[in-house]
């Protein structure tokens, strides 16, 4: 959305594949380990705390964890995202798509879990079975 939008400092080519890549490319390796972090810090608290695998507290867990970067993050670790993207940390447009993403990886770390979890059991089936 960021490349769509031609929200990035980057110079667009007018190829949206590439300008994709460039602006994900350009998002500072702090700021996704941190968020990668908060993510997994938050799913193993929740765990931990009973909340259960749902789709809801994963999505939570991804919006919490994305807003804490924009927030948190000091603007010379934040090239590319939030702060560093234009020098404003919570401007509107920008904050929407970075929620938008935290999101999307709430739904995508669910699906994945629960495609785990399916594997996990039907491996386990087979193996009592004596296969």
């Amino acid at each position: 959305m960021i490349a769509l939008l031609s929200l990035s400092p980057l110079a667009s080519s007018g190829n949206l594949l590439l300008d994709t890549f460039e602006v994900a490319d350009e998002v500072s390796p702090a700021a996704k380990l941190t968020y990668g972090f908060i993510f997994a810090a938050f799913v193993l608290s929740a765990r931990a705390g009973g909340a259960g695998r749902g789709l809801l507290v994963n999505v939570l867990i991804g919006m919490t964890s994305i807003a804490l970067v924009v927030a948190l993050l000091p603007e010379y670790w934040s090239r590319g995202f939030g702060v560093g993207l234009n020098g404003m940390r919570f401007d509107p447009l920008p904050t929407a798509i970075c929620l938008f993403g935290g999101v999307a990886s709430g739904i995508i770390f669910s699906l994945t879990e629960a495609r785990c979890q399916t594997g996990s059991q039907e491996r386990a089936s087979h193996q009592s079975r004596g296969g």
